[in-house]
């Protein structure tokens, strides 16, 4: 195990922690705007802010990650954001098929979070198994 954390990790930190202001506020302030403007059929703005509420937190567990050097400052951060991001990318994906009438939006939902998903499974791999 590596006791250090890559840059490219805290990089990742980094950007996870702006994608999740930008949704975070969207959700937690915007809702309405949100889903009208993305054409979203279903509006229920207490569930949205609570969403909203979430990805704040979750950014400020990337921006508090980001400020740390050592794995075991983040190693509950990034597995944390391992377990979310697998429920969340596994709830689009089934809604892609379920509700096939979802907006595009959804499809740029899910490869965000695929993307981190694959981003924070590699640097728990990387970390934890590699030498």
């Amino acid at each position: 195990m590596k006791e250090e954390i890559s840059k490219l990790l805290k990089l990742t930190f980094l950007i996870h922690f702006f994608v999740s202001i930008i949704f975070g506020l969207l959700f937690m302030v915007l809702v309405e705007l949100y889903v009208g403007v993305v054409g979203w059929p279903y509006l229920d703005p207490i569930t949205g802010r609570v969403l909203g509420a979430t990805l704040l937190g979750l950014a400020a567990g990337s921006l508090l990650a980001w400020r740390e050097t050592k794995w075991v400052g983040v190693k509950i951060v990034v597995q944390i954001e391992i377990v979310w991001l697998m429920l969340g990318t596994g709830v689009h994906i089934f809604s892609i098929f379920v509700f096939p009438s979802l907006p595009f939006m959804i499809w740029v939902q899910a490869a965000i979070l695929i993307f981190f998903l694959g981003a924070f499974l590699w640097f728990y791999y990387d970390q934890e198994w590699a030498k």
